[in-house]
Formats: C-alpha cells, structure tokens, sequence
C-alpha cells in the first residue's frame, strides 16, 4: 500500500473543486439554454395561438355572413308564402259563396230531370196514342 501524502489530498480537493465548479457551468449553461428554449416555445405558441384565433375570427364572421344572407332569403321566401296564403284564402273566401249556393242548383237541377221525364213519358204517350190511332184506321170509335 501506498501512503496518502497531504499533497495527493490537495489534488482530490483541488479536482473535486474544479469538477464541482465544471458542473456547476454545465448546470448553468443548460439552465439558460432551457430558458431560452422555454421563451422560444411560448413566443412560437403565442404566434400560432394568434393565427389560429385570427383564423377562427375570420371562419366565424364568413359563418355569420352566410347565416344572415340564409336569414334573409328564408325571411322573403316566408313573406312570400304569406303573400300567397293571403291571396289563396281570398279566392276560399270569395268562391264560399258559390259553394253555399250548390244545395239549390243541385236541388234545381233534380226538378228539372223531373220535368225532363214527365216531358218524356207525355211525348211516348202521345206517340203511342197517334201510332194507335193510325192502326185502328184513324177514327176515334172504339
């Protein structure tokens, strides 16, 4: 075995210092370049947090443009089938009377067939009576 002289001990504290003092730059060192990593990712997270809003602000105002342009057309084709309703339950209101009169036409009209066969019935009648009478040689005895 070999004797540790106070000189080697010197040597260990002096290497153990300037190893310690080594790591500590290295800790030094990654700590800024962490933080300057850091600082790079919220600065590049913020720009595309930006655009992204900027991208939603514009995708929600062609949104609302194209629901008020829907709106509007949807508003006047509404009006329209009002316009159109209004004028359909004019003519209902209008023919309503022609309606409540078909009872007494139809009626009318039966009266009429009545005529028309007793008016039939009269004429075959009086045919037969004159076609008899032409048979029977065209006296009236019996």
């Amino acid at each position: 075995m070999t004797t540790v002289t106070s000189n080697d001990i010197q040597e260990l504290k002096d290497l153990l210092s300037a190893m310690r003092q080594e790591n500590r730059e290295q800790m030094i060192s990654l700590r800024e370049e962490t933080r300057e990593q850091m600082i790079s990712l919220r600065e590049e997270t913020r720009k595309q947090i930006d655009t992204l809003k900027e991208d939603n602000r514009k995708q929600l105002e062609t949104l609302r443009e194209e629901n008020n342009k829907q709106f509007i057309n949807l508003h006047k084709e509404i009006t329209e089938v009002k316009i159109i309703t209004a004028k359909i339950e004019g003519t209902i209101q209008s023919q309503a009377v022609l309606t409540q009169k078909i009872p007494d036409l139809i009626e009318k009209v039966g009266e009429l067939k009545n005529w028309q066969q007793i008016a039939i019935v009269a004429i075959t009648a009086f045919t037969s009576a004159t076609i008899t009478w032409f048979i029977r040689g065209g006296n009236l005895k019996p």
